[in-house]
């Protein structure tokens, strides 16, 4: 049951090719993973989400293009920052992004209205956790539209600490009915609240 739970959580999509990368906000993994796939030529630009814990995490990684993310944010309120951070040939352009109460169907709205700015932009890899994709793919379903083609990506667990046992499966199980409420949430929340479709 747990395992067929984890499975039907992480609906991930076959890697592919697309016009740009957006990495949602979260583990760090995630950006990595991105950014590698960025650097393969898997995308020729990357759009990351980033949220106000990551702020400072975010400007030390190796980025295309260096980047001080905390001085931009300085004059913001923390619990008001977030970032929409764009890679592409060669430049970086940052873009605010409005916190909301519910944080990946903010992130997905935010993406609607990028996306309704860069028309060239026809498909997309989405990277998330694994466990959480099925989540971004109802917020996606509703709120993308069918013109953008879109894969979701699960990006590669961080490697298990030594003291992972028993009690850290178990709360990798809880974190599987954790995430099922938020699926079943998110699913009242799109389909009872107004939301404008990007189409």
């Amino acid at each position: 049951m747990a395992l067929s739970l984890s499975a039907w959580l992480s609906c991930a999509d076959p890697l592919r090719s697309a016009d740009a990368i957006f990495v949602l906000a979260g583990r760090e993994s995630r950006k990595h993973y991105g950014l590698q796939l960025f650097r393969q030529g898997t995308s020729p630009r990357i759009l990351f989400s980033v949220s106000r814990f990551e702020i400072r995490r975010f400007s030390k990684m190796q980025l295309p293009v260096p980047l001080d993310l905390l001085k931009i944010a300085a004059d913001v309120p923390p619990p008001r920052r977030h970032y929409f951070v764009l890679f592409e040939a060669g430049k970086v352009e940052v873009e605010y992004v409005e916190p909301g109460r519910f944080g990946t169907l903010t992130e997905i709205k935010s993406l609607a209205r990028w996306l309704n700015k860069n028309p060239k932009i026809e498909s997309l890899l989405i990277i998330s956790t694994g466990t959480h994709l099925r989540r971004v793919r109802l917020c996606c379903r509703s709120l993308l539209g069918t013109n953008i083609q879109r894969a979701l990506v699960a990006a590669p667990d961080s490697p298990p600490s030594e003291n992972d046992d028993r009690p850290g499966m178990f709360s990798s199980r809880v974190a599987e009915l954790e995430e099922l409420s938020k699926v079943a949430l998110y699913w009242l929340l799109l389909k009872l609240l107004p939301h404008p479709n990007a189409g």
